[in-house]
């Protein structure tokens, strides 16, 4: 995802008042160091970093979708390298799980597994014929 680039309502503000200061004179001077050649400046100043840095934001944007496209690569290519030593070792090998595969496993279920799923707990007794109440005030 491209990153948002900068603007700035001071520099769009500036721009319009310069703008219309130059409507009043060319060569408005108000003295300590208040003149247009100044704002002028300030302005171009602005204006050149904050091309700058949406021009490096585009930099960062090219070069990290260049990263992404690498990655993909090296992504594809690592698979290929592990299938190769499935291909020639076999998916049960060691070299296999030393090269990062995950080594096969057994599907034999043991019985005491499947024992425990099957038992349930008994609910309270009690509890159910009472709903919670004292065993006085229970209808049987």
């Amino acid at each position: 995802m491209a990153r948002l680039k900068r603007g700035s309502t001071e520099l769009d503000k500036a721009t319009r008042r310069i703008a219309g200061m130059r409507s009043i004179s060319e060569t408005l001077e108000f003295g300590d160091g208040l003149s247009l050649m100044e704002y002028e400046r300030r302005i171009q100043t602005l204006q050149t970093q904050l091309s700058s840095y949406n021009k490096m934001l585009s930099t960062l944007d090219e070069a990290m979708g260049q990263i992404e496209l690498l990655e993909q690569d090296l992504s594809i290519y690592s698979e290929r390298m592990l299938m190769s030593v499935r291909t020639r070792y076999g998916k049960n090998s060691l070299q296999y799980v030393q090269a990062g595969g995950k080594p096969r496993q057994s599907n034999k279920r043991s019985a005491k597994n499947t024992a425990s799923k099957t038992t349930a707990i008994a609910p309270n007794v009690e509890q159910a014929t009472t709903n919670g109440k004292s065993p006085k005030t229970a209808v049987n």
